[in-house]
């Protein structure tokens, strides 16, 4: 571990479409040390509902929002972070009512938040999923997706450094809403949802590579899939983190997904609260995404945008600056 003293705590909080997580990390100013997670934590708060159809966000889960936001701000805080950056992602990007809400969650907790862009969330994304895969990720060429709530990145590169990248304009919410009736869903739905996909990966993926040595996921539907696979009664990071799920295993998972109703999800162990009811259109779209970029499986990270974000604040530390 690197020298205690150059060690820098700092905090982040991600705002997607589905779920508000926090990160509080300790980063060293060497690349080559992994950061140090001190706290992490994250709730539903389903931001994106109802957005493909409305165009806004409901003031009620805007409050929910502001609410989780200052509760998570003030914990980062209480654990001596030195940094804290607040990102957000697809729900507040696409919203008519996107700046409003952001700048309502700023004045309840006191700190800005960056509306990102989809390149700087591919990015960040990818930096983080690669770097905290470890050296074989390091030194492979890679392709990186995050199923979201309302969108999904795709980031190909060489180790750490990315290369390629789209956002692409579905999430495990957004087509819940748009494709999913039946609970189960019927032949119909599932096709619809897989069509409008695969759709959209060829058209904005096209220059894309075919395979690749390394397909990594992350997002609550890559990590439910993981749980799922590993058998899990509970959702535990370290036990999922560079998880493969192999192809074969993959499909038959989202087969039982597929067949299940919501009330069969609910009880199944490790998906947590607030993703029964998405869980099998995200399934649906990560299949669609690990057919299209093929490799020998898929695997699993549980470092998301915050994980970028928290590397981003320490930078923003170190020169002495807000970043």
């Amino acid at each position: 571990m690197a020298d205690r003293r150059n060690v820098t705590r700092v905090g982040s909080v991600d705002i997607g479409s589905n779920s508000i997580r926090l990160l509080v990390a300790d980063v060293s100013p060497d690349p080559a040390v992994d950061l140090v997670t001190v706290v992490r934590a994250g709730e539903h708060c389903r931001l994106g509902r109802g957005l493909h159809s409305t165009g806004l966000i409901e003031s009620v889960a805007a409050e929910r929002a502001s609410s989780l936001v200052l509760e998570f701000v003030r914990r980062a805080q209480s654990l001596g972070v030195q940094s804290m950056l607040i990102g957000a992602t697809a729900a507040l990007r696409e919203a008519l009512n996107g700046a409003e809400v952001a700048e309502r969650i700023a004045e309840r907790c006191g700190l800005p938040v960056r509306i990102l862009s989809g390149g700087e969330e591919a990015r960040l994304v990818y930096e983080a999923v690669v770097l905290g895969l470890g050296a074989p990720a390091r030194r492979s060429s890679c392709l990186v997706f995050d199923l979201g709530g309302g969108s999904t990145e795709v980031v190909s590169g060489v180790g750490p450094s990315p290369g390629r990248w789209q956002s692409l304009p579905f999430g495990a919410v957004s087509l819940t809403e748009r494709f999913l009736r039946g609970n189960p869903p019927n032949d119909a739905e599932v096709e619809a949802l897989e069509a409008y996909v695969d759709d959209e990966i060829a058209v904005r993926c096209a220059e894309m590579p075919d395979s690749t040595p390394l397909l990594a996921g992350v997002g609550g539907t890559v990590t439910g899939l993981g749980v799922l696979d590993r058998g899990l009664g509970t959702y535990t990071p370290s036990l999922v983190e560079g998880w493969m799920v192999e192809m074969s295993r993959l499909e038959a998972l989202v087969e039982r997904l597929r067949a299940s109703t919501e009330a069969e999800r609910h009880r199944f162990g490790g998906l947590g609260t607030g993703r029964a009811d998405i869980m099998v259109a995200g399934a649906l779209a990560v299949r669609r995404l690990a057919r299209r970029f093929q490799a020998r499986g898929m695997v699993c990270s549980t470092r998301g945008l915050r994980y970028g974000l928290a590397r981003l604040a320490a930078a923003g530390a170190g020169a002495g600056r807000q970043p």
